[in-house]
């Protein structure tokens, strides 16, 4: 086991060496040094000089052949340095069955059927240079789980062992540096002797579909395009980093969601592997579900990640919600003061949204709205998986503050109506502590009878306030507002659910790192399991999402 490791160092510390002399990225300088490292292992290994030279041989030309501008020159050389190395040895004799324990000889095939793996592995990690980064990672991981199989099933894996680990140290010694096409092929020729000198060509596909997926064959657009034009060729191709770019994803989550793929993947290899002896349909099976779970997985990340252009209203399951940050709200409100006529705001968590589905009066108002601000993040999460610009939450009881501090500079007349008896008035007294000069003219309670609301309304009325705060939670508060408006005559009335609790101190809110996990709603409902039935609002709105994200998808296949 020592020697292995060794190997893993001569691998890490001139990649180390290499970082600190190039420290942009690995430019011309890697394929020589994984040259001379991979023809050191493969000579102290097999003791074949021989073997060691066709090794260095073909990372060398694997690697500087890729920069050829000639696409026939490229494979031609890199198939050449792949026959040299197969036909010095470092070849598969017989191949495994997929998801069987059988295997079958390859007799004078061996040689060219080698040289081809090696060729294909070789070029299809070659495109991983386009995002920066991401051939390390893929070398890294890809020889991780290589070493892994080795040990799991040859008797005798220092040699196989030995050049994984060789790939792992050198991807670890560059890691996040950018490789430009030569180093990249260089290394995925080393990972593809790799696979070969461990017999791993089976259990190497699953691992390859990555970075062939991510950067090199555009599986994804070709399959898209032939079902949507009848079979015709495609006239453009696309890689999965061209799709991301295109979603708005940027080079650093688009890193990143590809190296989880990819260890996703890896993973499964190492399961199948390590299932050997299970029968090949529950291989199937276990490959089937595993890989839709982590293409749903990858659509949602994606989705999640995205960061596209795009301001004003969106239409989020038939809401109009703003996308706007919390200072382009607060402008908003400002505006709407200074036209001095009704305006109704509502603040939409994930219970709103469900809302507007059942209750028909209640997606009229919200539809009628003047302002729709995405509250809480079941709203913003919802919104970027069907691609929608909502990037930020604007939840209530942030607006109502935020609100109150530029009334307090304005001299903007603030009236509180809401909650249980008392809530409101020390509501208005911490609030006015908080920002000095703030003016409450008035506040009552939420439980008045319909008998009282006459009173309630002219007492509202009377205070002549700029802003109303109505605390009734969804949809009542939202209702009553409608309903009275024109009695009112107040130009800003907002509905903020609860928030009253929280500035009377009555609630507490969730400490600081739990708001930016976006779990409050969390925090909440387990000081607070009252609260519980309001969570059956996120499975359902879990299914109107993925029921309209089908649709959209659907109908932009049939589109083209």
């Amino acid at each position: 086991m020592g020697s292995p490791i060794v190997a893993a160092f001569l691998g890490f510390l001139p990649s180390l060496w290499l970082r600190w002399l190039r420290r942009e990225g690995a430019c011309w300088w890697l394929p020589p040094l994984i040259a001379l490292v991979g023809a050191t292992v493969s000579f102290a290994f097999p003791a074949n000089l021989c073997l060691a030279v066709a090794v260095a041989v073909f990372v060398v030309v694997s690697g500087f052949a890729s920069r050829h501008p000639s696409r026939l020159v490229r494979e031609l050389l890199t198939f050449l340095g792949a026959l040299l190395v197969a036909l010095f040895g470092l070849r598969v004799d017989s191949v495994k069955i997929p998801f069987t324990t059988q295997f079958i000889t390859l007799g004078i095939l061996s040689v060219p059927l080698t040289a081809l793996w090696l060729w294909a592995f070789t070029v299809l990690v070659r495109p991983t240079a386009r995002l920066r980064g991401l051939t390390f990672s893929v070398g890294a991981l890809s020889g991780l789980t290589f070493a892994l199989i080795v040990l799991m099933t040859q008797r005798r894996p220092d040699f196989p062992l030995a050049l994984s680990l060789t790939a792992v140290g050198i991807s670890l010694g560059l890691w996040g540096l950018p490789a430009e096409a030569g180093g990249a092929a260089s290394l995925g020729a080393l990972l593809a002797m790799t696979s070969v000198a461990g017999a791993l060509k089976n259990t190497a596909f699953l691992i390859l579909i990555a970075p062939a997926l991510a950067l090199g064959v555009p599986f994804v657009e070709v399959t898209y395009r032939l079902r949507a034009s009848g079979f015709a060729l495609p006239t453009q191709f696309y890689s999965l980093f061209d799709l991301l770019t295109a979603e708005g994803v940027n080079e650093k989550r688009a890193f990143w969601l590809l190296t989880v793929a990819h260890a996703y993947l890896c993973l499964l290899a190492l399961l199948l592997v390590r299932w050997v002896e299970v029968h090949f349909s529950v291989k199937l099976l276990v490959m089937a579900v595993w890989l839709a779970m982590g293409l749903v997985a990858f659509w949602i990340a994606v989705r999640l990640s995205a960061r596209r252009e795009g301001k004003g209203i969106v239409n989020l399951l038939g809401v109009p919600v703003a996308a706007v940050t919390m200072e382009e709200a607060l402008d908003i409100l400002e505006h709407f003061l200074s036209e001095r006529k009704t305006h109704l705001v509502v603040t939409s968590d994930a219970s709103a949204l469900v809302r507007a589905q059942e209750d028909e009066e209640f997606r009229r108002i919200v539809q009628n709205a003047d302002l729709v601000t995405p509250d809480g993040i079941g709203v913003v999460w919802s919104a970027r998986l069907l691609g929608l610009p909502v990037y930020e939450r604007v939840p209530g009881v942030e607006l109502m503050a935020k609100l109150c501090e530029r009334a307090a500079r304005k001299g903007w007349r603030v009236f509180l109506l809401g909650a249980r008896p008392y809530i409101a008035e020390k509501a208005a007294q911490n609030l006015q502590q908080r920002y000095h000069g703030l003016r409450i003219v008035g506040t009552h309670h939420g439980y008045f009878t319909p008998d009282e609301e006459k009173q309630v309304i002219a007492q509202i009325k009377a205070a002549q306030p700029d802003i109303l705060f109505v605390a009734f939670g969804i949809p009542k508060q939202e209702k009553w507002i409608a309903k009275h408006a024109d009695e009112l005559n107040v130009p800003l009335c907002i509905g903020v659910g609860g928030s009253f609790d929280v500035y009377a101190g009555v609630v507490k809110r969730a400490p600081e790192w739990v708001q930016r996990l976006c779990l409050e709603w969390l925090y909440r409902t387990v000081r607070d399991p009252k609260r519980l039935p309001r969570l059956l609002a996120i499975p359902k709105l879990l299914w109107l999402v993925a029921k309209t994200a089908w649709q959209q998808i659907w109908h932009k296949t049939a589109v083209k």
